[in-house]
């Protein structure tokens, strides 16, 4: 093995793959051959006799990169005629943890049949809650609730940790919500997505028998992506290897985007503090992009700090240059984008799924949409409305969560009257009610209502009706095959007779999505066998991400968010909106946080490094906000690129800041600004030019509306003024990008 290695990977993928022992990190930048590394090094530990194939840990972040290391990882133990008799523990953290629940959640006080609730699920019980706690929830939203939440969840904090030691990070109600829900959840017997890793850490820290049980088991751990670990994954990570020190991670601090869902950065930057004697290997040399675009993509990345001493290098060809193409607004960005996918789809032989178009905010992807449709050009759009989240397919998946799970008070509360039985919103929050003071589930609610004759005899009948007809669905569920069972819910409920009674063209398509969802049943009961149960099933979709649900293999332009782009790469790439307050958005040009300008500018790096061949960066000098028409300026970033990599395409005649623009470029003979009238340059915010600003000045924000400011702070172009806005909301600015508008 040792051979077949320093054979199959360059001389710093060998090194990494063949250090086994003691703590390694691994920096791997982007399209450096990092999965390659993980599965050899795994194989090579298996080889060497140190572990057997079961007792290693191998952590990732989707269920895409976990299946494609589990299939390379047997590919390469079947040439060395090791057979694996056990499954391998090769999953994302999410999954690892469900896995380990399974067997240990009872310590917990939970029972094994536990629901796991999606981000809809846990909003409404939040809603719950607030209604019987009477807290408004227009006056104080159960998102920011949920937010708060989530995030002591990913800190690693249980309400009582937040109330002993960590008070600032929640006022008393907030504190209080979350106490209810915690008890609510456990009532439920349901888990949130954060409790599915908050629940193992409580499972481990509390009882060390189980934690040395799995310190045990997994002689070696591996995690990927280990940049995007959040607190509550760190410490996983860390008691695991606590007896061992055995523990590799990769990742590139280059790469770490997603902080808003609590990663963080430190853990990668700080890994050779954490772990004494930690050895570390560099993966440099991209395999994916020509030079040009890691050159570029490098030379935006240098302008960080929180960043380790390392260079990308490319030993492709040159390639093209890096298309800037300037336009007067998103449509003409569109169509310009469409235009060009055109031309090398029927001209240079490109298939459409070898296009891909990224963009800061969903909401971008409108007009993308419309001229893709307006070309008769095919086009996926990953992050859109999954299958899972139709309506009739969150219904009938709510019975069978019921079945899994009678007291899960979300799926009660979503089918109690759906197909309709007369059970109205009045009866359902009466039901809400016994339900919450009586400590029991609403199906059991159901009983208790009638039997004390809470509602009228009416109701209590229609509500004794439901509740036998779960009974009955519930009895024979052990007697029927998952597809089975779906089939007699859809005939005991009548729930596609009475779609059908509507005989319209939506609830034809209704009809069409629960016979889709019946032939996902039977796939699944094909490919998992006797594993095809009712609770797997349950945790497989819970688990699913829109990624994951996505065909590689459609012929289709595919459109995402830059933060969903992370791990893929396409041939031709296209990122639409480089301009001042979108990319990098408004919030991130604070300077009182720089930080969150270096993780816009990691997440430009990101998507340009998804390039193989050809990449686009387009922006708009104008672009609707709201319904206004907006100006902005080019992106920071696109300056950031050295001029020989890159070729300007512009449309308008030298505006103000496209002169600015110019001046740091000598390719005046790439500039093409005769082809479009003039532009009122009057309209167009100049920083070179502050506006005057004073205390009490009634202003304008494009994204926040009327206000008023309050503080103005130095002069120039660090002038900073504070405003108070209708919503009674306070922001401070940096007055040369806020873009505030004098009224």
């Amino acid at each position: 093995m040792f051979n077949f290695i320093e054979k199959s990977l360059n001389s710093a993928q060998a090194k990494a793959a063949l250090t086994t022992k003691g703590p390694v990190l691994i920096l791997a930048g982007a399209g450096s051959g990092k999965t390659r590394v993980l599965t050899y090094r795994m194989a090579h530990i298996i080889t060497q006799g140190d572990a057997a194939p079961h007792e290693i840990l191998a952590v990732t972040f989707t269920n895409k990169a976990a299946r494609e290391m589990k299939d390379r990882i047997l590919s390469l133990l079947s040439k060395f005629d090791i057979p694996v008799y056990e499954d391998l523990w090769v999953s994302t953290f999410h999954s690892i943890c469900v896995k380990i629940l399974k067997s240990h959640i009872d310590y917990l006080g939970y029972n094994t049949g536990f629901t796991i609730y999606d981000d809809g699920d846990q909003l409404s019980t939040i809603k719950k809650i607030l209604r019987f706690l009477n807290i408004n929830d227009k006056i104080y939203p159960a998102k920011s609730f949920k937010s708060k939440i989530n995030q002591a969840k990913m800190l690693a904090l249980s309400p009582k940790d937040v109330s002993e030691n960590f008070s600032s990070l929640m006022d008393e109600q907030s504190l209080l919500v979350y106490k209810t829900y915690e008890n609510e959840m456990r009532k439920n017997n349901a888990l949130d997505f954060n409790d599915l890793l908050l629940k193992t850490y409580y499972l481990f820290k509390d009882h060390p028998q189980v934690l040395e049980h799995y310190q045990s088991k997994f002689k070696f751990i591996m995690v990927d992506e280990y940049q995007d670990t959040n607190k509550v994954q760190y410490l996983l990570v860390k008691m695991l290897c606590d007896a061992h020190k055995n523990i590799c991670v990769v990742g590139d601090e280059d790469q770490s985007i997603y902080s808003w869902r609590g990663a963080d950065i430190s853990n990668i930057l700080n890994f050779e503090k954490d772990f004494i004697n930690a050895q570390t290997f560099k993966l440099e040399q991209n395999y994916r992009s020509t030079k040009n675009i890691v050159s570029a993509a490098s030379a935006i990345i240098q302008n960080n700090t929180q960043r380790k001493d390392k260079v990308l290098f490319s030993e492709n060809g040159d390639g093209s240059l890096i298309v800037v193409k300037e336009e007067m607004n998103e449509y003409e960005e569109a169509k310009y984008v469409i235009k060009e996918i055109s031309n090398l789809h029927d001209n240079q032989g490109y298939n459409y799924n070898d296009f891909a178009i990224f963009y800061r905010t969903n909401a971008q992807s409108r007009v993308l949409e419309e001229q893709l449709r307006t070309n008769n050009i095919p086009y996926k759009l990953i992050g859109g409305m999954r299958f899972y989240d139709r309506l009739e397919i969150k219904d009938i998946i709510s019975y069978l969560k019921v079945i899994l799970n009678p007291k899960d008070d979300n799926a009660i509360k979503r089918i109690i009257n759906v197909p309709a039985r007369g059970i109205g919103k009045t009866s359902l929050t009466k039901l809400e009610d016994i339900s919450l003071q009586q400590n029991i589930s609403l199906l059991d609610a159901c009983v208790w209502a009638a039997e004390n004759k809470a509602v009228h005899s009416g109701t209590a009948k229609k509500l004794l009706s439901f509740h036998k007809l779960m009974q009955e669905i519930n009895a024979e569920s052990s007697q029927l095959s998952l597809a089975e069972l779906y089939r007699s819910i859809l005939d005991k409920t009548q729930y596609v007779t009475k779609l059908k009674i509507e005989n319209t063209n939506e609830s034809q398509a209704r009809i069409d999505n629960l016979e889709e969802l019946n032939n996902a049943l039977v796939q699944f009961e094909n490919e998992r066998g006797e594993d095809a149960t009712l609770q797997n099933y349950l945790e497989e979709m819970a688990l699913i991400s829109d990624l994951d649900k996505a065909d590689a293999n459609a012929n289709a332009v595919t459109l995402m968010t830059l933060h969903i782009s992370k791990g893929l790469e396409f041939p031709n790439v296209f990122i639409v909106g480089l301009e001042e307050g979108l990319f990098p958005s408004f919030q991130s040009m604070e300077a009182s946080e720089p930080e969150k300008m270096e993780e816009e500018r990691r997440l430009a790096y990101v998507g340009m490094t998804r390039a193989k061949e050809n990449l686009y960066l387009t922006y708009a000098k104008q672009r609707k906000i709201w319904g206004q028409e907006k100006h902005f300026l080019p992106s920071p970033f696109i300056k950031e690129i050295p001029e020989k990599y890159t070729e300007f395409k512009g449309s308008f005649r030298r505006p103000s800041f496209v002169d600015r623009y110019k001046g740091q470029s000598n390719k005046s003979n790439s500039m093409d600004f005769d082809s479009m009238p003039s532009y009122d340059e009057e309209r167009v915010y100049d920083p070179d030019n502050l506006s005057g600003f004073s205390k009490g000045m009634k202003v304008k924000h494009p994204t926040f509306g009327i206000g008023a400011i309050f503080k103005v702070e130095g002069s120039g172009e660090t002038q900073k003024v504070s405003v108070m806005f209708n919503d009674r909301n306070t922001r401070k600015f940096v007055v040369k990008y806020a873009r505030l508008e004098i009224l």
